[in-house]
Formats: C-alpha cells, sequence, structure tokens
C-alpha cells in the first residue's frame, strides 16, 4: 500500500540503472521504506534487458511515486542520471545506485540537516558491503568522522588517499543536494569514472555550501560488475581530460594546497592509464609492445603481479571482494541501550546505539558488514535501535525479530548475491 505524501519539500530520487535486476529489488524497498515520505523516484533505465524494466514498471502500478524513464541503448550512468535531473520536480534530488541500500531514515535526516545548517548539500558516510567476502572494512568518511557535521571545501573533494590509508575519496558520497542550486550544471557524459566527483567539484566552485554528517546511512554494494571497480584506457583518459579542463580554474584559488593534490591527482590517473594500456596490449596479444612498456615503466610488474596473484585467488571486482567456497555462521543480537539480553540465546549480543543518538559509528558498521560477507551471519533485533541497526548489515543472511518492535521502520530486505 502506498504511503500518504508527508509534509515538507519535495525529495527527488534518482536511480540510474543498466543490466541491475539482480540487486534492483532491495534498493526498491530501501526506497519504499523511508520515513520522509514526500518523495518521488525516477528510475531512469540505460539499455537494460534484464528484466529490470518489469521489476520497475509493476513497482510504478502500485506506487504512483514511481517514475520510469526507458532508453533503447546504453548511454552511461552520467547521461541517465541527466534525463532524471531533467524531469525531476522535487526542491532536493538524491542519488540512490540501483544496486544500492539507504537506510531507511536517510532522507529525513539528511534533509533536516540541510535545513539546520542551511546548507546546498548534505552527505552522510557510505558503507561498503557485499555477498562474497570484503578483504577489510570499508567507509569513505572513517578519516573524517567526527560527532559534529564538517563542512568541506575543494581541498577535501579533491584530496586523494595516500597508499594504505583507510576511507576513500569524498567524490564517492551521494549528497542531497539542492536543485536550484544545481541549476545547469549536470554530469559530464563523457565520464564513465570520476562523474560525481567532477560535478561536486564545479557545484563547489560556484560557491555552494557543502557538509558531510558523521552519520551512516548508505550502503554501497561491492560485486564484479560494479562500473567503479572496472576501466579501461578510454575511460581514464576522460578522466585526465576533464580533470585538465578543471585545472585552470582550481589553480585560480592560488592555494598551494590545491595545487599539490592537483599534480597528485594527475600522476595517478596517469599511472592508472598505463596499466590499462598495459591489460589492453595484453588482452590484445600485443605482447612484444607489453614487454616494452615494462621495460619502460618497471613498476608495472608489481600491480600486474598482485592482479595475477588475485586472480589466482579467486578475486572478483578488483576492489578487495574474493570469492570462497565455504563460510562459518554466526549469530549476533542487537541490543540497545536499554534492551534486554534474551536469557539462553545462542550467539552473541552487541549493544549498538540509540537511532537518535547514531552518529560516529561508522566503523562499528563496517565491521559488521565485512563479518557479514566473509561469515553467513545472522542478526536478531527486540527493539528500535537493534532494528535501525540490522538495516546497516544489508547482507547478513538472515535478520530476525525477537519480538514485536515499535518503531517506523519496517523490516529489513534479505539481501543476496541475486535477490
Amino acid at each position: 500500500m502506498q504511503k500518504p505524501v508527508g509534509q515538507g519539500p519535495l525529495i527527488s530520487i534518482i536511480m540510474a540503472n543498466h543490466q541491475g535486476a539482480a540487486y534492483l529489488k532491495a534498493a526498491l524497498h530501501s526506497v519504499l521504506a523511508q520515513t520522509y515520505a514526500n518523495w518521488e523516484l525516477i528510475f531512469t533505465d540505460d539499455g537494460s534487458q534484464d528484466g529490470s524494466q518489469d521489476i520497475m514498471q509493476e513497482a510504478a502500478k502500485r506506487d504512483n511515486r514511481v517514475r520510469v524513464l526507458l532508453h533503447d541503448t546504453p548511454s552511461g550512468p552520467a547521461a541517465a542520471r541527466n534525463r532524471a535531473v531533467a524531469v525531476a520536480q522535487g526542491d532536493w534530488l538524491a542519488i540512490c545506485d540501483s544496486d544500492d541500500v539507504m537506510h531507511p531514515d536517510r532522507l529525513r535526516r539528511l534533509l533536516t540537516a540541510a535545513q539546520t545548517l542551511q546548507a546546498d548539500a548534505v552527505a552522510d558516510d557510505m558503507i561498503h558491503f557485499a555477498t562474497e567476502p570484503l578483504a577489510r572494512p570499508r567507509s569513505v568518511l572513517c578519516t573524517y568522522i567526527t560527532d559534529q557535521p564538517r563542512k568541506i571545501g575543494l581541498v577535501d573533494m579533491l584530496r586523494v588517499p595516500e597508499p594504505g590509508e583507510s576511507g576513500g575519496q569524498l567524490g564517492y558520497l551521494k549528497p542531497l543536494i539542492r536543485r536550484s542550486v544545481l541549476g545547469v550544471l549536470r554530469y559530464d557524459e563523457g565520464l564513465q569514472i570520476g562523474e560525481d566527483q567532477d560535478l561536486y567539484l564545479r557545484l563547489l566552485m560556484q560557491g555552494a555550501q557543502m557538509w558531510v554528517l558523521p552519520e551512516a546511512l548508505y550502503l554501497y554494494r561491492r560485486h564484479p560488475m560494479s562500473l567503479s571497480h572496472r576501466s579501461s584506457c578510454a575511460q581514464v583518459a576522460a578522466a585526465i581530460v576533464a580533470m585538465e579542463a578543471l585545472r585552470d580554474r582550481l589553480m585560480e584559488q592560488q592555494d598551494i594546497e590545491i595545487e599539490k593534490i592537483l599534480i597528485k591527482r594527475h600522476q595517478v590517473l596517469q599511472g592508472r592509464l598505463r596499466f590499462e594500456t598495459l591489460v589492453e596490449h595484453l588482452k590484445n596479444h600485443r605482447f612484444a609492445v607489453a614487454a616494452l612498456q615494462l621495460l619502460r615503466r618497471p613498476s608495472l610488474i608489481l600491480r600486474l603481479v598482485q592482479i595475477i596473484m588475485a586472480k589466482a585467488r579467486g578475486a572478483v571486482g578488483g576492489g578487495g571482494v574474493h570469492k570462497v567456497t565455504s563460510q562459518a555462521a554466526e549469530v549476533i543480537h542487537l541490543v540497545g541501550p536499554n534492551g534486554v539480553m534474551p536469557k539462553g540465546s545462542n550467539g552473541r549480543w552487541m549493544e549498538v546505539p540509540d537511532p537518535a543518538a547514531d552518529v560516529g559509528y561508522s566503523n562499528l558498521w563496517a565491521e559488521l558488514c565485512q563479518l557479514a560477507s566473509c561469515t553467513r551471519l545472522t542478526l536478531t533485533y527486540g527493539d528500535a535501535a537493534g532494528l535501525s541497526a540490522a538495516w546497516r548489515v544489508p547482507a547478513a543472511v538472515h535478520i530476525l525479530t525477537r519480538c514485536d518492535v515499535a518503531s517506523e521502520l519496517p523490516p529489513p530486505p534479505q539481501v543476496t548475491g541475486d535477490d
């Protein structure tokens, strides 16, 4: 049954999709579960032939807040999102990719924070999850997490993590953006990678006020077909061109740190381009050319060996997601600060924060998601805090309630490799 439209500004949720049927139902469930009800979901399909369109057209019949845009041939995520932005009616724009999951209180919290901070854009942390084992717990903001919202600028958005440094680039985030501030800015349709960060940089350069919150409300799925895990020479070359196009304007800031970061980013992208060029030579059996490139750039040998070893171990996705043939089982009972641990229950219990005070817990959610990726994890909850926490761990194989729970949140989706 459709929820009644709530009060407050309309939020346009943009969900671009290409061949995402395997993960789409969980993403849709997380949108329909939002406690803030005044939204429209603009699902923009990019030439899928896997049943995605049928799933969403059926959803649109059940809930008139769901709008479906179809495009016959694949055009890339930037073009798909631009088509959605062109018809969006909301005061605010939110991105939810078709293979990801949002916490059901996400839109309400982001909007409240944006209004309180008088922000033009506000973002939350992004926790990585997978149904195949992650090498380590990961979130984007872990090095930025404090107990208060933080205003970010060009330096923050440009910064490249040091080798071995936890966290990721802020360009991966999915902020809530005021549509009037976005104006005529659109995603660069020539980019297949880095299109989000490119847009955020241009938004900040025209004076937008952007904040990040110490909350983790967006769950980012890692899987072999993720666009952000794959790149080609053409895609990396396009990213270099886009960065060079912004460089002159960025240099007008006369900021030494920005200059250093731009030099480093250019070096990183050039390194990626050299490696992708090597890979293409090898794939096309141009072994003599590849050998010459390795002689000129011996550092590429180490990266090539790492990839070969990862493939030998059965790794997929390039970002620390590994296949295994068997998994141990574990049961964790999630209990809020005022909850009571059930007597005589198997497994271990874990205290989780009250949903109203759930800030600065990214490491906890990342660790649970990593555990769920490499363990057949069953979660149980018996109060609102446990239910809210369970939503942060979509890869758990079972999420069970121990009793009736008074909460606005519906039960989490059961996420599997094929949903």
